[in-house]
């Protein structure tokens, strides 16, 4: 019988952000489970949207006996703290080596995190379980749609596999088709492969694969897939990531290197001819909020995008820069989520519902940017943070955001969690009360992941610049470690500090 090894260890990293990711990032759930190790890890997933649970119901179906080592995520933050990184590497390392020999090994990964010590932190473990179960043993891994590809992780595995979809909606079938992947590789089929590195950056706001330039991108790969036989994975990169390899990347694997070579050279060129077409259009939140109010007619929420304060870019997801505004504005049938506030949300919960009391809400995380937003706070209902994803990118996954409420703050209702996370679910909502579909303005915490589950509602959308850690354009950043002659999509040089 096959024996499988499999492990996670997954990080968005904001380099930008201020603070240090710890341990305790790693081992606390949050919509995707806590730290798992051994056996527990094959209970640890079912039906979510997780790679490695696409991965583990596709080796059942091949009979693969499947060792598991570990597997941990963090939500999107800051650096991750040295100590964490070796002590999380040094412990899926020693089960591996516990577990040898083993005939594969399945690492799902994210491609985009950084250390202390590490700028390229994935490129670093996959190289070390490749010296540890030597050249002639297959990996596999999985890598996010936002992966900064380095030439170490593409030389350490085998085959890597790229989620396809932004929003993320194909993370599971990912893992099923490393799981395939895998399959060719132990028959004996070593494809050449070719790292294509792209010279510009392509801001998160215009990366989403729904529509737009990376839409075409995605559909002209796929064709270049059918006509040459080759396998193409594109990573458009996560900007926020300051590291050597930053940026949107092109690996293609094929039976010759010539052939693997020209389909790389192909593959970058319909990106090349797309370069213009990555500007994203933004209102401030004061123009967002008098275009809400303009547009009144038509069914369904406006869509506010509170993009810059999006925590699945690594942001606090407690600005109120929005909803300072909205409140401003005299915005009614507004609702405002999800905001991260656990120590107002603990005094909602001390109060009760129908009770009220003077909150001051969000603007705790960076203290000294902006000013907490003050007012009579009315409690509108209460949750426990424990809930089922309904959503195309939640789905099957189980939420443990904490106590969470839903305040009404001038004419205006927030959704407040004592968990970061960003609003890509309508479940968020619904949890404590809140129908998305029958609001007039929606704003939401987010970027792209949205649009999975709160598109099909919306009768438009404003994507705001308010504030925040999730910086919407590249230009906006000044970095230390991108390699040089990269410029942001459209032609604009990096901003160069000194390492």
């Amino acid at each position: 019988m096959t024996k499988v090894a499999v492990a996670g260890f997954l990080h968005e990293t904001n380099s930008f952000a201020p603070g240090l990711t710890g341990l305790s990032a790693f081992e606390a759930a949050d919509a995707w489970p806590g730290m798992v190790v051994g056996e527990a890890m094959l209970a640890a997933f079912g039906q979510s949207n997780i790679a490695m649970a696409g991965f583990l119901k596709a080796a059942q179906e091949k009979a693969w006996e499947i060792t598991p080592l570990l597997w941990c995520s963090a939500g999107p933050s800051g650096v991750v703290e040295g100590g964490a990184y070796d002590s999380i590497s040094t412990d899926l390392l020693a089960r591996l080596e516990l577990a040898m020999p083993v005939d594969a090994v399945f690492l799902d990964l994210h491609g985009a995190m950084v250390s202390e010590t590490e700028t390229d932190a994935d490129g670093v473990l996959l190289g070390r379980v490749r010296a540890l179960v030597g050249p002639d043993v297959p990996i596999v891994a999985v890598l996010d749609f936002h992966a900064n590809i380095s030439e170490h992780m593409v030389a350490a595995a085998d085959m890597l596999a790229l989620y396809r979809t932004y929003p993320h909606v194909d993370i599971a079938d990912t893992g099923r088709r490393a799981a395939g992947y895998l399959a060719g590789l132990l028959e004996g089929s070593r494809p050449e492969k070719i790292l294509q590195p792209i010279p510009f950056l392509l801001p998160l706001g215009t990366q989403a694969t729904l529509d737009g330039p990376v839409a075409a991108l995605m559909a002209g790969l796929r064709k270049l897939e059918r006509d040459t036989g080759a396998r193409i994975e594109f990573a458009a990169g996560f900007p926020l990531a300051d590291a050597f390899e930053t940026g949107p990347a092109i690996v293609t694997y094929a039976p010759d290197r010539k052939l693997a070579e020209a389909v790389a050279h192909q593959s970058a060129g319909l990106l090349a001819a797309r370069e213009k077409e990555f500007t994203l259009q933004t209102m401030s939140p004061r123009e967002a909020v008098a275009a809400a109010q303009e547009g009144r007619h038509g069914h369904g929420p406006l869509l506010l995008i509170d993009t810059q304060d999006n925590p699945g870019g690594g942001a606090a997801g407690d600005t109120v820069g929005l909803l300072r505004a909205m409140i401003e504005g005299g915005c009614r049938r507004a609702v405002m989520g999800v905001l991260y506030d656990p120590e107002t949300a603990l005094q909602a919960h001390k109060v009760g519902v129908g009770g009220a009391f003077v909150a001051s809400i969000g603007a705790k995380s960076c203290p000294g940017q902006e000013l907490p937003l003050r007012g009579r706070a009315r409690v509108m209902a209460l949750g426990s943070g424990n809930f089922a994803g309904t959503g195309p990118f939640y789905k099957g996954c189980s939420f443990a955001l904490g106590p969470m409420a839903c305040l009404e703050v001038g004419g205006v209702r927030v959704v407040l969690s004592s968990v970061r996370q960003q609003a890509a679910d309508q479940a968020m909502f619904r949890h404590v009360g809140v129908e998305p579909a029958e609001a007039g303005i929606l704003a939401l915490k987010s970027s792209v992941h949205y649009r999975a589950d709160f598109d099909g509602i919306a009768r438009g959308t404003i994507i705001v610049k308010s504030p925040g850690l999730n910086t919407a354009s590249p230009a906006d950043l000044t970095y230390r470690n991108v390699r040089p002659n990269v410029r942001v999509a459209g032609g604009e040089q990096l901003k160069r500090g000194t390492v």
